[in-house]
């Protein structure tokens, strides 16, 4: 009996362990859809200057550093947001999301189209940006951004002869 008992009592643990890993490894994946989610609508909102849903999605302590090197924190950035003129739309790929503790880290490119009447130009950039979770939310707390320039270390090149 005493065997019958232990065997089922080991049985129990296993299964609590692999239900425990389950549960861990869903709310995980739940959490880097959302993170990759919030991710991409903040790129389609910046495109659109949409600033209901970048004030939703952006920490308060928020600061970026963008692809011409300008770093700014929430106001100035929002403000930049609020006053530029935009013809863009955003397509959103190759995101991945990688968590340390309660913070995420997300990773992207992002393809530029912007519309103008004279033909569309199309730019590609990759970002990161760092997001926890505030009140149920996912905020982004930090972005940089980089522009696709496959000839950029040209300037750092030794001049071949």
């Amino acid at each position: 009996m005493d065997r019958i008992i232990a065997a089922v009592a080991g049985i129990l643990l296993v299964a609590s362990t692999v239900i425990s890993s389950v549960r861990a490894d869903s709310i995980v994946s739940a959490d880097s859809d959302a993170v990759s989610r919030a991710a991409c609508a903040a790129g389609r909102a910046y495109a659109s200057r949409d600033l209901a849903t970048l004030d939703w999605l952006t920490a308060r302590d928020f600061v970026q550093t963008d692809v011409r090197g300008t770093v700014q924190n929430r106001a100035e950035w929002m403000d930049f947001v609020r006053n530029r003129q935009s013809t863009l739309s955003i397509k959103c790929e190759d995101v991945a999301v990688r968590f340390y503790g309660s913070v995420a880290v997300a990773t992207g490119a992002w393809t530029y189209t912007n519309h103008r009447a004279t033909g569309n130009v199309v730019t590609q950039s990759r970002w990161t940006s760092v997001w926890s979770k505030e009140n149920g939310d996912w905020k982004r707390h930090v972005f940089q951004n980089t522009y696709v320039n496959p000839e950029a270390d040209q300037c750092a090149m030794e001049p071949q002869n």
